[in-house]
């Protein structure tokens, strides 16, 4: 336990608010002096897992220990709620694409949810569903998903079904991007679309 009254160690190795109130952070010194690892994190959902807490032992001292059981806090296994908006390429020229997608993960690898959705040229409306496989790259903060759509498309009538290939990547516990391509048939005529989407995650 160290009483850091004047903030001096706080300074040196995480840093300290414009109040004067010290950073929570984890660092781990080598014992040569040396810094290994530092996290600073102000919200306690930005804060590193226990898992790559015990990694980063494990780097720094050069040991490997016993995996931790999945406590599902890592942003990969949480649900999320996502708005993608894009553009593309219909047989008579270009459009713009919009959805809002909920996705719950089954598993490790799987997620499904509904999705609604807008083609600015070839259906103002469209209901479906999205199940995708996801395959993490990344520790659990990037993914690769490949999956399927399938719904109704409003005006004009048809049906709306395609595949879906997506980079996922989380930059916080609470948030994550998505870069995606598209390619499905809509009224006959097959649309391919590239998007950029943002969603919020939240843990189950």
């Amino acid at each position: 336990m160290l009483a850091d009254t004047d903030g001096a160690v706080s300074r040196k190795y995480t840093g300290i608010t414009s109040d004067d109130n010290t950073l929570p952070g984890i660092v781990i010194i080598r014992g040569d002096g040396h810094v290994v690892f530092r996290q600073v994190a102000s919200d306690k959902e930005d804060r590193i897992t226990i898992s790559d807490l015990v990694g980063a032992y494990d780097r720094s001292l050069g040991t490997r220990g016993p995996g931790l059981v999945d406590e599902r806090y890592a942003a990969i296994d949480r649900a999320q709620v996502r708005l993608d908006l894009g553009g593309g390429h219909l047989p008579d020229g270009a459009t713009g694409v919009a959805s809002l997608t909920a996705l719950l993960p089954i598993g490790h690898y799987l997620v499904l949810g509904p999705r609604i959705g807008t083609d600015l040229r070839a259906s103002p409306l469209s209901l479906g569903g999205e199940v995708a496989l996801r395959i993490p790259f990344w520790r659990s903060t990037a993914a690769i998903e490949l999956g399927g759509i399938a719904g109704y498309a409003f005006d004009p009538n048809a049906a709306l079904f395609g595949g879906a290939a997506d980079l996922w990547f989380a930059y916080s516990p609470k948030w994550s991007i998505q870069l995606g391509a598209e390619v499905d048939r809509e009224a006959g005529a097959t649309r391919i679309t590239g998007t950029i989407g943002i969603g919020r995650l939240f843990e189950l």
